[in-house]
């Protein structure tokens, strides 16, 4: 690997650091926390951030999640960047000494790697100050549960430090080691749960005639849903339903007809109007099949969160950035879109950004996301802080620049 971000002062600087890094991403791994329950990564968090001379910290703004604010050397404009901290609610599977040490709890997906990476960023931005203005870290919660973003964002610190963009990271195991992809517009899909309850009424097995059976309804919804996308939706236009969970009866009775079948699934487009129509159309076929079956029904259904809309000059500058740093030959500046959601667009819809995606894929990191064997790839560390260092140094610098040209104070 013979770049310029190799050869860079400041990737040797943290490259020194790369085995008290990895020793806290496994310390993480072996102990993960979920959702807005992440009070002891949050003070792990907090104690290396003092250890490196880092003070101002806020734990309190926003249940389960850390805020950090390093200033620069003279006034300038503020940027935020964003890792998640939570695991997921999985089963650990893999053979690594530092396996998660807790039942159903995984981190799967990589937070640990990412806090660990903007760790290492915070660190030298803040011994290496010459730089204008100020960048604040958000160490979030609850991401998995598309919820820890919305949190940070009404806490109110966009506001308060007058964040003007916001840069954030994803680990990608389908990306090498050393390459990073970007997206201008549409990277990451809304995300939608519905939930479908139909009343009947019990009955015996042999004798259907005096129940009101909630079965030949639920594989009606069923099949009627997946009209949406393929005969209600413009085919040009990009769209998952996918019902995940049938719950019905007590899994054992075999002559029992149950009087009530539950239907849980997710919605995920990238449109605003047809997210809507989504929602407008479910509950039209659930309401008709459901009244021709003479069943009551309730529909629950949720907003999640919304697309990951990047930001056309945010994006441009990073992969800009990134093909200096990297070589042309390391970055995709134009990745597909995926259906897979991501509440770094609440912070988009705050301030423009750009989230973008860094490689972790060697010989011996081949799991994807979300597998119970899959474990982050240490290696990837320096690289990801370096880069992170490099977009936030430069960014600032042309915001200042920026700023004196239009006079904004």
């Amino acid at each position: 690997m013979s770049n310029q971000l190799y050869d860079s002062s400041i990737f040797q600087e943290i490259k020194k650091q790369q085995q008290e890094l990895t020793s806290y991403r496994r310390r993480i791994h072996s102990q993960p926390e979920i959702g807005f329950e992440t009070s002891n990564t949050v003070q792990a968090i907090k104690e290396f951030l003092n250890a490196k001379n880092i003070f101002s910290v806020d734990t309190e703004v926003s249940r389960g999640s850390l805020i950090a604010v390093i200033d620069g050397n003279r006034p300038g404009p503020t940027i935020a960047l964003r890792a998640d901290i939570d695991a997921l609610p999985l089963q650990d599977a893999s053979t690594n000494a530092w396996k998660s040490q807790i039942t159903e709890r995984c981190h799967a997906c990589g937070h640990d790697g990412h806090q660990t990476w903007l760790l290492a960023a915070a660190d030298y931005l803040h011994s290496h100050n010459d730089f204008p203005g100020r960048v604040v870290c958000i160490f979030q919660a609850a991401e998995e549960s598309v919820s820890g973003a919305k949190s940070v964002v009404e806490s109110g610190i966009f506001q308060k430090y007058d964040i003007q963009e916001v840069y954030g990271a994803h680990n990608e195991p389908f990306l090498d080691l050393g390459s990073i992809g970007f997206k201008i517009g549409a990277l990451m899909a809304s995300a939608d749960y519905f939930k479908i309850s139909l009343f009947g009424k019990g009955t015996h097995g042999a004798r259907p005639h005096l129940g009101i059976d909630t079965f030949p309804a639920v594989t009606e919804i069923y099949q009627a849903l997946q009209t949406i996308v393929s005969r209600n939706v413009d085919p040009l236009e990009s769209i998952v339903l996918s019902v995940c969970s049938v719950v019905s009866g007590n899994g054992t009775s075999y002559n029992i007809i149950p009087a009530k079948s539950e239907m849980v699934g997710t919605v995920r487009t990238f449109s605003p109007a047809v997210r809507d129509f989504a929602e407008k159309r479910l509950h039209e076929i659930v309401k008709g099949i459901s009244y021709a079956h003479n069943l009551d029904f309730e529909v629950s259904y949720n907003r999640l969160t919304g697309p990951v809309i990047n930001d056309k000059e945010c994006t441009e500058f990073a992969v800009k950035t990134a093909e200096e740093l990297l070589g042309k030959e390391n970055v995709l500046p134009a990745l597909s879109p995926t259906m897979i959601s991501e509440d770094f667009s609440e912070y988009e819809e705050v301030v423009p950004g750009t989230m973008f995606l860094i490689g972790v894929r060697d010989k011996e990191h081949t799991q994807p996301l979300h597998h119970p064997s899959y474990d982050f790839n240490d290696k990837v560390i320096p690289l990801a802080a370096a880069f992170f260092i490099e977009l936030t140094v430069k960014r600032l610098a042309y915001l200042a620049t920026k700023e004196d040209k239009t006079g904004r104070n």
